[in-house]
């Protein structure tokens, strides 16, 4: 009979050292979750032989592989994953703050072991990824619909399957589903009104490292942070229009300014009550170009921005002491 999703779990916890899990695996990655993608590779090379048309013979190289985890935003505590350890202060409610007030964005990347279970109509498989590190994470929204999450992860290490079925990962006790009705923006310090969508993505651009004598992956490392983002907004003001032509001096100031100042200069909020909420503050803001869906008779006109932020911190608010 075929399987389903609805056969099927994915959890993850995080490592101790690259490619030992800390503890159990437990982790879940969000509301309605899924494994939008998933790859394995060994890298075959074929090797011919001199007069013959065929493949002589067969050479495998580094094992590597990929997945996608799609979700809904519910907690703060996928974004460890990008940016190391959160610091927490307060007391119920709590603010964690993502990176570490004291240690900032990890250097090196945090790695974790992700567990697949799979209930099989004539033999269950259950996959052990270990080692893996997060490239990027994609949070977007629109309205009418989600906070919608996309974590994309490499890892290198992976051995044999089991055939023994783990529980599913634990509910976090920090769980509700945000939608756009919960989202707000502030550019350069202001709030933007009316807004369509917004995106952000953050890639940390990291690698696998591998050594002589073993084809899995010993290590990880991460090198520039790259943070874009857009968001689409009805055509206001000239607030951003000015942005770009000041970033070259040719506003109406006169004056050049390398980034948009304001404080925040951008902000991303996702607010279910004051108790409970997490917010992306981002620095260094460069919007990177600015364009429009077109001014036509009685429709709406809307300006689309696409920008870049030098760095960032989320600030998590809720009940928990202690991140889960």
């Amino acid at each position: 009979m075929v399987r389903t999703g609805a056969h099927a779990y994915l959890k993850y916890g995080y490592e101790s050292t690259f490619g030992t899990a800390a503890g159990t695996i437990d982790k879940k990655f969000g509301l309605n979750d899924a494994l939008s993608s998933w790859s394995l590779t060994h890298n075959r090379q074929d090797l011919p032989a001199l007069n013959q048309v065929t493949i002589d013979e067969y050479a495998y190289g580094q094992q590597q592989g990929s997945i996608g985890v799609d979700f809904t935003l519910s907690n703060p505590w996928i974004f460890k994953t990008i940016l190391g350890d959160c610091s927490t202060t307060g007391s119920n409610p709590y603010v964690h703050t993502y990176p570490h007030a004291s240690n900032g964005i990890n250097k090196t990347p945090t790695s974790f072991t992700a567990e697949v279970g799979f209930d099989g109509a004539s033999a269950d498989i259950v996959r052990t990824l270990k080692g893996c590190v997060a490239e990027s994470l994609t949070i977007n929204t629109s309205v009418g619909g989600l906070v919608d999450c996309s974590l994309s992860a490499a890892y290198g290490n992976e051995d044999a399957p089991s055939t023994s079925l783990n529980s599913a990962p634990s509910q976090p006790d920090v769980e509700f589903p945000y939608t756009f009705a919960h989202a707000t923006l502030k550019y350069g310090g202001n709030v933007i009104a009316q807004v369509q969508d917004l995106s952000i993505s953050i890639n940390q651009s990291t690698s696998l490292l591998y050594g002589l004598g073993d084809h899995q992956s010993v290590d990880a490392y991460r090198q520039l942070l790259d943070i874009t983002g857009s968001f689409r907004a009805t055509l206001i003001n000239k607030v951003v229009l000015e942005d770009m032509l000041e970033q070259i001096s040719k506003g109406t100031s006169g004056a050049y300014s390398q980034t948009v100042g304001g404080s925040p200069e951008l902000e991303i909020a996702f607010t279910r009550n004051a108790n409970e909420k997490i917010i992306i503050t981002g620095t260094g803001l460069s919007p990177t170009d600015l364009n429009y869906d077109g001014f036509r008779a009685n429709e709406p006109i809307f300006e689309n921005i696409n920008w870049k932020i030098k760095s960032l911190t989320v600030a998590a608010t809720n009940n928990q002491s202690a991140a889960e």
